[in-house]
């Protein structure tokens, strides 16, 4: 899909472009509600779109978004992983209230937490980010998902 083509849906714009090129509207859907969507682009066309679900500072805001991220993520494509928590084999699979926990300490610690279903589908990969920025009150921001390529905008 093309700059243009996904500029021409109207019904999600308006849009606004980046200084590189790449698109952003705040009506993109995702899970029924309207979410701040950003369209990456190559020399191919797109190749990539992030819903951006929270950029805030509040880090157990962000802990709440990502649990639901991950839950839809779950109900979309089946059970998810997480490569940076890890849970004893000899447990129960951690619910993904605890696993929030655990990835919003990760964040907080090392910067960076991510997930992927475990199923992915055979046209994108799906993954989903969650991860602070710089400085003493850092910006967090819970993504979900982010896909390469897209057969289409839902």
């Amino acid at each position: 899909m093309s700059k243009a083509e996904v500029g021409s849906l109207s019904e999600f714009g308006p849009y606004r472009t980046f200084s590189n090129g790449d698109l952003e509207t705040f009506n993109g859907i995702y899970d029924g509600k309207k979410e701040n969507v950003q369209f990456f682009f190559d020399a191919n066309g797109l190749r990539r779109i992030g819903v951006y679900l929270y950029e805030g500072h509040d880090l157990n805001v962000a802990r709440g978004v990502w649990r639901k991220a991950y839950d839809s993520l779950a109900k979309k494509f089946g059970k998810a992983e997480t490569p940076d928590i890890k849970v004893a084999s000899n447990n129960e699979p951690a619910n993904s209230e605890s696993l929030s926990i655990a990835a919003s300490v990760n964040v907080d610690i090392a910067g960076k937490t991510q997930m992927a279903p475990v199923g992915q589908p055979k046209d994108m990969f799906v993954f989903s980010s969650f991860w602070r920025r710089g400085g003493a009150a850092p910006l967090i921001s819970a993504l979900s998902p982010m896909v390469s390529p897209i057969p289409c905008l839902c």
